[in-house]
């Protein structure tokens, strides 16, 4: 199977890690929902660290500390807190909005990280950068109509564009930390900065959790942990211009999922609020923005000799 894998184009098995990253990343909304209903977010987001972090000390028992060691303790600090509190926003509207609905929102996040990096990088501001966001936040304004009282936004949507943001600006923090950092300690540091700030929060609202919001919850952190080594995988050995039209497959696996576990459709109007973000998004000059960085690797995380750059998106 890995020979056979290994004979196919770089660009290829990056479209296909892309893809079953999007996959995998459903199931952990799966997970969320499924467990939201029963313990506050607060506690979900401790649950899931705990046991992530159970299991990571496992691993390190087997392969040694070497591969957490970092340069970059605060930039390791600042995604924890980003990741984990756009995690926080993103559980909540899955509480409000079906697991379809939340992804498509979460669509905007690569417009996002698009306008972040001109401000706060200083990357050129281009015409079609600029024309791709408006048509962005159109797309979103459509996926909102249906949800309007007034000029007023439900928690739900309000939730969701925040944990886009939130991701949006972690991305620029991986970005420039995989020049130094391996893909194991940008997996593992952020479930300790989890640790020491939703472990305490949820002690203060702890609700009694059964033997299954465990297991989900763990479900959760495995599934989150898989999702963004495959996404690593993805653009250490394709071009980002390539695989991002993949993670628009999680829009599909989305509605599957709906329809599986919780017998729930969107409304249409949010395929077309989605379809006008991918649209705003293709529409994105990736060759005139961020440039690939050098990646630190570690141990076997190198797929073959062509992964030496990523811009990676954890």
């Amino acid at each position: 199977m890995t020979g056979t894998l290994l004979r196919l184009s770089g660009n290829f098995r990056g479209v296909l890690w892309m893809t079953a990253a999007m996959a995998s990343g459903v199931f952990v909304d799966v997970c969320a929902k499924l467990v939201s209903h029963d313990v506050p977010t607060a506690q979900i987001l401790a649950m899931r660290a705990v046991t992530t972090v159970a299991v990571f000390l496992v691993i390190l028992t087997f392969i040694g500390t070497r591969s957490i060691r970092t340069k970059r303790p605060y930039a390791h600090l600042a995604r924890g807190m980003l990741w984990y509190g756009s995690l926080f926003f993103v559980f909540f509207a899955l509480r409000q909005m079906s697991i379809a609905e939340v992804n498509a929102y979460l669509f905007i996040e690569a417009l996002l990280t698009v306008m972040l990096a001109v401000v706060i990088l200083g990357e050129k501001l281009t015409a079609r950068k600029v024309t791709a966001t408006v048509l962005g936040l159109v797309g979103v304004w459509v996926m909102c109509v249906p949800k309007m009282d007034g000029f007023g936004v439900p928690l739900g949507v309000a939730a969701a564009l925040i944990g886009a943001f939130c991701f949006s600006a972690q991305t620029l923090f991986a970005k420039v930390m995989t020049r130094t950092e391996t893909n194991f300690s940008m997996l593992f540091w952020p479930q300790i900065v989890a640790i020491v700030i939703w472990v305490p929060v949820a002690v203060i609202m702890w609700q009694p959790a059964a033997l299954a919001d465990w297991l989900y919850s763990a479900g959760a952190g495995f599934f989150a942990i898989l999702t963004n080594y495959m996404v690593l995988r993805a653009v250490r050995v394709a071009d980002a211009s390539v695989i991002s039209p993949a993670a628009y497959t999680a829009l599909p696996f989305s509605v599957a999922m709906d329809l599986i576990f919780f017998d729930m459709l969107p409304v249409p109007v949010i395929f077309i609020g989605a379809g006008i973000v991918v649209l705003a998004v293709a529409l994105l000059d990736y060759k005139g923005g961020a440039k690939p960085v050098p990646v630190a690797l570690a141990g076997h995380d190198n797929d073959d000799d062509d992964s030496k750059v990523a811009t990676a998106k954890v």
